[in-house]
């Protein structure tokens, strides 16, 4: 009876034992499942700003893409602002051209001007030497003189006549064609003067004004023209 009743409680114990031991991997279980529970959330949740990482890579996305948008707005500003720079930049050039373009022109116009200030000088003395010549120089002196001027302005007309050729400027044959008539002017003079004529002062008063005028027009026409071309 005794060991019966032995094995009965025995057998309770080992019931009992391994109950306890059902119980204890229950129990190990259920804290590893919360265990994985905790480290899930920790995982997925942020715990200093309270965001689950989804969200925040949802905030990482939208701030790339931000990010992107401003550097396109930065390069389509920056473009805009190199179209402005090169705008300024050509104006200048522009600019630059046009002053050196009229600097030329200006430059152009005063050497016209000038030169036929000065031949229109030149030819106004001449003129007022063979005026002076008349009472001061014997006739024969004078009249030798007078074709001697004609044959020297002859030879100055022809040099600038092959000097125009050569340049194929036209104003310098213009020039010499202006040489021509002096030289027909002081043959008029010369035959004026050898005939006895009354008149021959004035004459050659109206030729020396008459040379005078030309110029100052011409110089006149030479400037208009500049400013209609300038314009």
């Amino acid at each position: 009876m005794k060991k019966s009743e032995e094995n009965i409680t025995g057998n309770k114990n080992a019931k009992k034992t391994e109950e306890n031991k059902i119980d204890n991997k229950n129990v190990k279980k259920e804290k590893n499942d919360e265990i994985k529970k905790a480290n899930a959330k920790v995982l997925n949740h942020n715990p200093i700003s309270g965001i689950s990482l989804e969200a925040k890579d949802n905030l990482n996305l939208e701030s790339k893409k931000k990010n992107k948008e401003e550097k396109a707005l930065l390069k389509e500003d920056d473009a805009e602002i190199s179209r402005e720079k090169l705008e300024k930049i050509k104006d200048e050039i522009n600019k630059s051209k046009k002053e050196s373009k009229d600097k030329v022109k200006n430059s152009d116009l005063r050497k016209k001007l000038v030169r036929n200030l000065a031949i229109a000088i030149l030819i106004t003395i001449y003129f007022l030497f063979i005026d002076l010549g008349i009472n001061s120089i014997p006739i024969t002196v004078y009249m030798l003189d007078l074709k001697t001027f004609a044959v020297f302005i002859a030879i100055i007309s022809i040099v600038i006549f092959e000097k125009a050729f050569k340049k194929d400027a036209n104003y310098i044959a213009i020039h010499g064609i202006e040489m021509v008539i002096v030289g027909i002017e002081t043959l008029l003079l010369l035959q004026l003067y050898s005939a006895g004529n009354e008149y021959f002062n004035y004459i050659l008063l109206g030729i020396t004004l008459g040379m005078i005028v030309y110029y100052l027009i011409k110089c006149l026409i030479i400037y208009i023209r500049h400013k209609v071309k300038g314009k």
